[in-house]
């Protein structure tokens, strides 16, 4: 792994626990074994950084949804995606910052994602909106995890009765009324 890939993986870490703020450079390299220098000498700025860790996790789900062409082979795509703890804590972060600290050039790859969803689903329909459903849902059922898993045993719920993305993909199709 490239010195720069250990960066990025150390600082999505860093990052996804603690968010933009609160994550220190300082705490980044010294994991790594580093000086704070040699951080620099990758990467310009922790923005940068922050926007190269978004861009190593989106591109991994591209591949995934290049070449589908249901709109449930796109929500088991994002929800495979958002099964990395980490990137679904970062991405919520930012999303709750209104994306503040994400540059055009990333949210112009973050938006291959509803770019392909447009295709898939009919033009009548907002993809803002079923983006935006398949996104917080996933995101959401990730991060509550530990929590579902208490309250499952107070109320007897067997959190495990079918599959959030089984689950996920019926209710868009409920609310797009048909099959794409």
């Amino acid at each position: 792994m490239s010195k720069k890939s250990e960066i990025l993986k150390v600082s999505l870490t860093h990052f996804a626990k603690k968010g933009y703020e609160n994550t220190s450079l300082d705490d980044v390299a010294k994991e790594l074994n580093i000086t704070k220098p040699a951080l620099y000498y990758h990467f310009k700025n922790k923005k940068t950084i922050y926007n190269e860790v978004f861009k190593m996790e989106f591109q991994k789900v591209l591949p995934c949804i290049q070449n589908i062409t249901t709109l449930k082979d796109y929500v088991f795509c994002m929800a495979e995606f958002f099964e990395n703890s980490e990137i679904t804590k970062l991405f919520s972060k930012e999303l709750a910052n209104e994306a503040n600290y994400l540059e055009d050039d990333t949210i112009e790859l973050i938006s291959k994602t509803l770019k392909k969803l447009r295709t898939l689903i009919p033009q009548n329909i907002n993809p803002f909106l079923i983006q935006t459903i398949i996104v917080s849902t996933l995101i959401t059922y990730q991060n509550t995890i530990t929590l579902r898993s208490r309250i499952s045993k107070i109320v007897g719920v067997d959190k495990h009765i079918t599959s959030i993305q089984e689950d996920l993909y019926k209710m868009v199709q409920n609310y797009i009324g048909g099959d794409k």
